[in-house]
């Protein structure tokens, strides 16, 4: 029961802390009610994008080992710090693109891993990430602007609710489960 209750102290002091931190980084405290609403979207945005990009270093790192397994097994002549400096310095394109092309991946994984990464480039290549972006559409005459949003899922602006909870991290929550148990099956751990 004592470490319990230890343990809710430092969760309730460390959620403090983090609000601190919100509030001094993201002024989410504003006395101004837009001030505080333009902060409070802005400090949401940087959460969900810190959460892709996250999500794609943690698959990453799993791709790192799956091709470092792979390399080690096949390639004998190669000593493993030479091994892990190959693997190292793949970009992550590069990363996928040979996990694809050597089957280490299902064919659904791998699509799903070159969506992922060009959603990280998406949240990773852009400062404001929810000011829609305008294109013109229809033919010459009665063209007209469509607003699009500046990174899309399925087709949907992915900074909604429902497609960043109810599509996007159900999909890539499978996907890091799923190469996770590979990882741990090669490296004996299951």
């Amino acid at each position: 029961m004592a470490i319990n209750n230890a343990f809710v102290r430092k969760a309730d002091r460390l959620k403090a802390e983090i609000e601190t931190l919100q509030a001094e980084l993201y002024n989410t405290n504003a006395r101004d009610p837009q001030l505080r609403y333009e902060s409070l979207k802005t400090c949401r945005m940087e959460i969900l994008r810190s959460f892709v990009v996250h999500l794609h270093l943690a698959i990453e790192d799993l791709l790192h080992a799956i091709l470092f397994n792979f390399l080690a097994r096949q390639n004998r002549r190669l000593t493993k710090k030479e091994t892990i400096c190959i693997v190292e310095e793949m970009r992550s394109a590069e990363l996928i693109h040979w996990c694809g092309r050597l089957k280490l991946v299902r064919e659904m994984q791998y699509k799903d891993l070159l969506e992922l990464n060009r959603v990280r480039n998406a949240c990773a290549h852009r400062w404001v990430l929810d000011l829609p972006r305008s294109k013109w559409v229809g033919p010459k005459g009665s063209r007209r602007r469509q607003k699009t949003p500046i990174v899309v899922f399925k087709g949907k602006n992915l900074f909604t609710r429902h497609a960043f909870i109810e599509e996007f991290c159900p999909q890539y929550g499978r996907l890091y489960l799923n190469l996770l148990w590979k990882v741990w099956k090669m490296q004996g751990k299951l």
